[in-house]
């Protein structure tokens, strides 16, 4: 899939708020051998946008395994769930 245009200014915004941490395993960038990747919450596949609030930080790893999921099955309940959103949610 083509990548969609996301301008500078936008991603240094996603990078900061995102404090150079991927979203999914908090790794810092400093210690990702790779750039962390501008993602789509809400993959562009599902009619989600490009929109800052659709956008967060994931290492390369996390980004492909991720792809265009939203749901996944929860391991202790095996209920479907929506997937966890690093810009709404909090890791304890």
């Amino acid at each position: 899939m083509a990548r969609f245009y996301i301008s500078v200014e936008i991603e240094r915004r996603v990078r900061t708020a995102a404090r150079n941490l991927c979203g999914y395993c908090l790794s810092p960038q400093r210690l990702v051998m790779a750039r962390l990747e501008i993602e789509h919450i809400i993959p562009i596949s599902k009619d989600g946008t490009n929109d800052e609030s659709n956008l967060w930080l994931a290492c390369p790893l996390y980004n492909r395994y991720k792809s265009d999921k939203t749901i996944g099955l929860d391991p202790q309940t095996s209920e479907i769930v929506k997937l966890f959103n690093p810009r709404t949610q909090v890791w304890f």
